[in-house]
């Protein structure tokens, strides 16, 4: 039984945005940053690592305060600090304050965003539920087809600051329309535990064999598009020396191809199931890896050569995180604010971790996505085999 009707789908939608805003808004203008606090371009790519570890650990901590406390409360405290953390952006006198600003905007945005898988879970079937979350992981998208233009041209007008002006308007924006709109969709015979933190609550989630394997599936498709965000401006601003409009145009070609096929995969699993659109999507992956490794050693580096590869990419993780999500999710009615905190907490803190590692080596960005795309994408169809009895029990 519910307690409020099924969530605005627009509500859900500004939630998950908060992450991909707090990233792909700025990316033109790091340079920018990196010029006024006189830091190498590395020191700025940190804030990217800090956001993003900081919304994938955060989720260990929310997702009880959302089973405890509800999603409401929860939404609206994440939308507030998200909101407080650019505000510390905006006013940052110093790369220590602005790396301040991106954990607490990156905890505001993981509090977002486990209330919105969590609220799917509440107020959906299993199936329906996979078709939304593609469509939310398609917002994920949208962001990156606009935002690093709408950045571009704010930096141009007013300067790298008023990127994070826009990001307070749009936190505000999501806050009021929360508390005007969206009621509270926690199961009322969800349990209520004695001790808010407890490694019993925990340990079902993260003991599911299941739940694991879609949570390191899409962890892994998580690293591989934080490698190519964090790769991209580096090499097509810095050592390829376009513009920031270039850079613009190009980042969110890639991300539009990216939102045109979440939006078309929900079809494709109503037509092909769940398991059979991951398994295809992982080849797809597969081999968007290869190409780029083709094109690696058989072209000069060029604009064309590192971003084109990225769109096949696009397509195939499109058709494998809102299956995945949904698979990992499916078990767990009575927690699910807590088992969507850990896949959150997986995915991008995994996948942050995964994306730093390969940065911080030798290898070129485009041998690290194919390792992680080719690679792992075979790898895990490999393993898909292990778990077979309990996947297909979903």
């Amino acid at each position: 039984m519910q307690v409020g009707k099924r969530p605005p789908f627009w509500i859900l939608m500004g939630a998950i945005m908060l992450s991909p805003l707090a990233i792909d808004i700025y990316l033109p203008a790091l340079t920018a940053m990196a010029r006024e606090f006189e830091r190498p371009f590395a020191a700025l790519q940190i804030t990217i690592t800090l956001f993003l570890l900081s919304v994938g650990l955060g989720q260990i901590l929310v997702g009880p305060l959302a089973d405890r406390y509800g999603r409401r409360p929860v939404l609206l405290s994440g939308a507030l600090l998200y909101f407080a953390g650019a505000l510390t952006g905006l006013l940052a006198p110093s790369i220590e304050v602005l790396y301040l600003a991106r954990v607490l905007q990156g905890f505001g945005a993981c509090a977002a965003i486990t209330v919105a898988f969590a609220a799917i879970r509440d107020s959906y079937s299993p199936e329906q539920g996979a078709r939304l979350y593609s469509y939310l992981n398609g917002s994920l998208t949208l962001i990156p087809s606009v935002a690093p233009i709408l950045g571009g041209a704010l930096t141009v007008a007013f300067g790298w600051r008023s990127n994070f002006a826009f990001m307070m308007g749009f936190a505000a924006l999501l806050a009021l329309g929360a508390w005007r709109v969206f009621t509270e969709t926690r199961p009322m015979d969800t349990p209520i535990q004695p001790r808010l933190y407890q490694w019993r609550r925990y340990r079902p989630v993260l003991f599911n064999s299941g739940f694991l394997y879609h949570a390191i599936m899409v962890s892994a498709m998580m690293a591989a598009i934080l490698v190519y965000v964090s790769a991209a401006p580096v090499i097509v601003m810095d050592r390829l020396g376009h513009p920031e409009w270039v850079f613009s145009l190009w980042f969110g070609a890639n991300a539009l191809v990216s939102t045109v096929a979440f939006f078309i995969v929900p079809r494709l699993m109503a037509r092909w199931g769940r398991e059979r659109t991951i398994r295809r999507g992982l080849l797809v992956v597969s081999a968007g890896g290869g190409l780029i490794a083709l094109l690696y050693f058989t072209l000069p580096l060029s604009v064309v050569v590192f971003m084109a590869p990225v769109a096949l990419l696009s397509v195939g993780f499109s058709m494998v995180l809102g299956a995945a999500a949904s698979l990992a999710l499916e078990p767990f009615a009575d927690r699910a604010g807590t088992a969507a905190a850990l896949l959150g907490a997986v995915q991008l803190g995994g996948g942050a971790t995964v994306a730093t590692l390969m940065l911080a080596t030798p290898l070129p960005p485009q041998l690290a996505l194919t390792l992680i795309c080719t690679g792992g994408g075979l790898w895990l169809w490999r393993l898909r085999a292990r778990y077979q009895g309990e996947i297909r029990s979903h």
